[in-house]
């Protein structure tokens, strides 16, 4: 039992050290690009950060876990090995540094380009405002959607900006029946105060969750890179009164962030 449990330390040690050092060379080189041209290394560049999520899939896979949790517990239980703990130490401090650098670059930004004001959530919606509906491609008011006897539930989603072609390939691959509209001009972004932020869709900890669904092989809708629009959009969610008032909002705090269903429900005067 003992040859086994030091095989396995050995293995969670070794595979630790792996992904440390993957994650590194990751952040020195993104450090360097963005030391020789900001404007360059943002918003194109910045994308090779992205590959912190193969190195967490490989992670995950060669300690036999499917979670970041998972692996949580597993060098838990092995935190008493000094090879061990020395890379999780190595591992939230490459977290530390991860993270303080896409901050230090989102905040050398001109803050149009980031999140809005902070304070700048619309309390209500004007009727009035103009939006395209993806299936009709016909210009369509919000005010068409108010006044129904139930309150609106708008669901602001990330990739796709103004493309009606992107939002149609979609809608087709996920099957999803309800009205899908496209806010071109991003009125409702601009209201709502959702800008989008480098810093948390790259966040360490999002990369490592993200990383989970490719481990256990989840599909998601495949596009072509060109209709994906800004994929540092921030989304969110919103329930609207029949007036148009703000009765509940969410701002997401990283791609995968979402209300629960009750918490979408609650404001909701009879439910829905």
């Amino acid at each position: 039992m003992a040859g086994v449990a030091g095989e396995a330390e050995e293995t969670l040690t070794s595979s630790l050290s792996l992904l440390v050092n993957f994650g590194k060379m990751i952040l020195q080189n993104a450090k360097e690009e963005a030391g020789a041209s900001l404007e360059q290394f943002v918003p194109h560049k910045i994308a090779t950060m992205f590959a912190l999520i193969t190195a967490a899939d490989d992670f995950y896979n060669s300690i036999g876990v499917t979670t970041k949790s998972d692996a949580e517990a597993t060098w838990a239980k092995s935190y008493h090995h000094a090879p061990v703990r020395e890379e999780v130490e190595n591992l939230l401090q490459l977290e530390s540094e991860w993270d303080s650098f896409l901050e230090s670059v989102e905040a050398g930004l001109r803050p149009a380009e980031t999140q809005g004001p902070e304070g700048s959530m619309a309390d209500r919606l004007s009727g009035d405002v103009a939006l395209v509906d993806v299936r009709t491609a016909e210009t369509v008011s919000l005010g068409q959607y108010l006044g129904k006897g139930k309150s609106l539930v708008l669901v602001l989603i990330r990739h796709f900006g103004g493309s009606a072609e992107g939002a149609r390939v979609w809608l087709e691959q996920t099957g999803c029946t309800l009205p899908m509209l496209l806010d071109a001009q991003r009125t409702i972004y601009r209201a709502f105060g959702l800008g989008f932020s480098y810093a948390k869709v790259l966040k360490f900890e999002f990369l490592m969750q993200w990383a989970q669904y490719k481990t256990v092989g989840r599909d998601f809708p495949d596009f072509p890179q060109l209709l994906l629009g800004n994929i540092y959009q921030m989304g969110g969610d919103f329930v609207l009164n029949q007036e148009g008032k703000v009765l509940f909002s969410h701002h997401s705090q990283h791609p995968l962030d979402r209300p629960t269903l009750a918490g979408l429900l609650g404001p909701m005067p009879g439910k829905l």
